[in-house]
């Protein structure tokens, strides 16, 4: 969800590659990634994620799903999570879905590592919250507006994955009429 860079590419196939099994959408993640140059994964992400004549279609924020704006009361309550948590300003919005996707990522690690059994219980407990509370509720919607938005292969297949992993499917989730700009946000009203 994030920016795609030079080394983009490389670090999605180490990604997909360290899953512990390969399913379909997986499989896809890479097939279609393969075909696509940086400048056109570039653009397609501008278009879908940041900036499109009429709002862009995918702004990935939990706080647009939810709350139809930017910068939500939902961008506070993750926030709050993460200091709980000790994670740090990533230079993202909170309630970005790389940002909620990382923390969950970062969760999962713990309850692995952690070995005081008290302490990987709280773990679990926070990440099977976070994910019922935050991830499903708004994750498939992104999914089926990045299925019916998406130009590229690539990026449909990231709605695939999404709508794999947190369920969900495009005929659940009617696209939204009104997609809100990064202007929208309360800072930016100022």
């Amino acid at each position: 969800m994030l920016y795609p860079d030079a080394p983009f590419g490389a670090q999605m196939q180490a990604r997909v590659g360290a899953l512990p099994a390969a399913s379909p959408w997986a499989a896809a993640l890479i097939e279609t990634l393969a075909g696509e140059t940086l400048e056109n994964l570039q653009a397609e992400h501008i278009r879908l994620f940041v900036n499109a004549y009429g709002g862009a279609p995918c702004l990935p924020y939990e706080s647009v799903y939810a709350e139809g704006r930017v910068l939500g009361e939902v961008a506070q309550d993750v926030a709050a999570l993460y200091a709980q948590w000790g994670v740090e300003e990533t230079g993202e919005m909170p309630d970005h879905a790389a940002v909620e996707l990382a923390f969950a990522a970062q969760l999962a690690r713990l309850c692995a590592a952690l070995e005081a059994s008290e302490d990987r219980s709280l773990a679990r407990q926070t990440l099977d919250a976070f994910e019922r509370e935050h991830l499903r509720a708004w994750l498939p919607g992104l999914a089926a507006d990045l299925q019916a938005a998406a130009d590229l292969p690539f990026y449909r297949a990231v709605g695939a994955a999404l709508g794999a992993v947190f369920g969900g499917s495009a005929a659940h989730w009617p696209r939204r009429h009104a997609a809100p700009s990064v202007a929208d946000s309360p800072e930016e009203a100022e």
